[in-house]
């Protein structure tokens, strides 16, 4: 693999810069790394570039950084952790597991940091069309600035411009440009992909293949007949001379979302209800279901908020009351959400992930639970649960209510009495748990009090930073 010389000792200035992902780790410690010079993309005046970063543990990570030199802002895109293979594990966009989340503001880069990156011999992405936009709004592109050769070898970008803004899977990354970056013996007529990265309007890398993970994905970068004929062009292109084809192209501004292409994983934020009305329950679980809370367990609040401290963490939850009687539940862990439609906070109707694009729906139900609650009451439930893929999973209830306090010893926000009620839970395929929850009687909802997995010691769940809307 061949670069310039100036290049290369730019490269070694930048990999001493201070890039956050070393400095968070106290434990373990960085014994090597580097910037991949095929990361290394200029589009407009934004740089993008990934490090790789090798920790004593064995652990290898690859942290993609972004910087804005007009305005003299550095980004951190995103982190990929790597197994034992150099194929990507985990991706953490921020906080984010494995789901795009805008850029993080790199607070660990100096201004002098910025110049660095910025004083990079790298030339802007200068894209010139090789065919006419296609019906499905796709441009073919080569970068003619990023066209090199060295020896036998050529260096070359080659990009896929979109009309629309798409989202891709695995992590609805939004992207307007593709790029591929080739390797190809002039000699032998022989070359492979060595980095692919998806772009969005701001010039950032949203996802990439490189390394350990494209040369997994092999097949999806084959050299065709007609990318042979064009890299052949420019294997015989004389020195000084540039390389044309339809004529220079301008991307689009502004552009439109695409219908067809857009986020596979559902939209959580604040609690949004539309993701979950896709999926309608049966008509026997809705009839059922409907009996169960009307008309003594209908919510009376509209929304409450509270964060559920205890020994495993802390979790943010939102509960909203919907017209149906039924209690949405959004459950923020950081890195993902959860939603549930639920019965009183306590029986699950749906359920999906953040991260997911899928969701399971109760399937069936029988249960004895009758409100109101009494103290002294007994009732169990039974039920089953259908995914997307037809999958049914068991669980089982069994719940006594063994007491009552007062609800502002729970919380100052809560008022009237509360009826302590004690649970055991079974899921297939998961282990036992039990909790203790308090039906609150001013509000009809459960909140936590307790809970214990399996053998674990139970832990006493705090509810703080509690809000109430009636």
């Amino acid at each position: 693999m061949y670069y310039p010389h100036p290049l290369m000792r730019s490269l070694f200035v930048l990999s001493l810069l201070p890039f956050s992902y070393v400095q968070a780790a106290d434990k373990p410690a960085l014994t090597g790394g580097g910037v991949n010079p095929l990361s290394i993309t200029k589009i407009h005046d934004r740089v993008n570039y990934m490090v790789s970063l090798n920790f004593n543990d064995g652990k290898i990570a690859q942290e993609w950084h972004s910087v804005d030199c007009k305005n003299n802002k550095a980004q951190i895109l995103y982190k990929d952790l790597l197994d034992n293979e150099g194929l990507t594990k985990a991706r953490f966009y921020g906080a984010s597991y494995s789901r795009y989340a805008p850029a993080q503001d790199d607070k660990l880069m100096t201004a002098e940091d910025i110049r660095t990156v910025c004083n990079l011999p790298i030339k802007e992405a200068h894209w010139e069309r090789l065919s006419a936009t296609s019906s499905v709004g796709t441009t073919d592109l080569v970068d003619v600035n990023s066209i090199q050769r060295v020896g036998d070898i050529l260096s070359v970008r080659m990009g896929y411009d979109y009309a629309d803004i798409i989202w891709e899977p695995p992590y609805d990354a939004p992207l307007e440009l593709k790029i591929e970056h080739y390797l190809y013996n002039c000699k032998t007529h022989q070359g492979d992909a060595f980095a692919a990265m998806n772009i969005d309007s701001e010039g950032r890398v949203t996802d990439s293949l490189i390394t350990a993970d494209i040369v997994r994905r092999k097949s999806s970068f084959k050299i065709n007949t007609q990318m042979e004929e064009r890299f052949g062009q420019m294997c015989q292109l004389p020195a000084g001379k540039t390389f044309t084809a339809e004529g220079h192209f301008v991307p689009a501004v502004n552009k439109p979302s695409s219908t067809l292409m857009g986020p596979s994983m559902p939209d959580l934020s604040n609690n949004n209800s539309q993701w979950l009305s896709k999926f309608p329950l049966s008509v026997a679980i809705e009839h059922q279901a409907q009996s169960l809370i009307k008309p003594w367990a209908l919510p009376r609040f509209k929304q409450i908020r509270y964060t559920e401290v205890s020994a495993p963490g802390e979790v943010k939850v939102q509960l909203d009351a919907q017209p149906d009687g039924y209690i949405r539940k959004l459950e923020d862990y950081g890195i993902w959400t959860v939603q549930r439609l639920t019965l009183g906070n306590q029986l699950q109707l749906k359920y999906t992930m953040s991260i997911s694009s899928g969701s399971s729906l109760l399937n069936k139900l029988q249960t004895d639970l009758r409100f109101p609650l009494v103290t002294g009451q007994r009732y169990q439930a039974q039920w089953d649960t259908i995914d997307d893929d037809k999958k049914v999973t068991a669980a089982t209830l069994r719940c006594e209510v063994t007491g009552e306090g007062d609800a502002h010893s729970i919380a100052p926000e809560f008022s009237g009495k509360y009826l302590l009620v004690e649970c055991h839970e079974t899921h297939e395929g998961q282990r036992r748990s039990s909790g203790k929850s308090a039906w609150l009687q001013d509000l009809n909802v459960f909140v936590p009090v307790a809970q214990q997995v399996g053998d674990k010691p139970e832990s006493l769940v705090k509810l703080e930073n509690v809000s109430v809307i009636r």
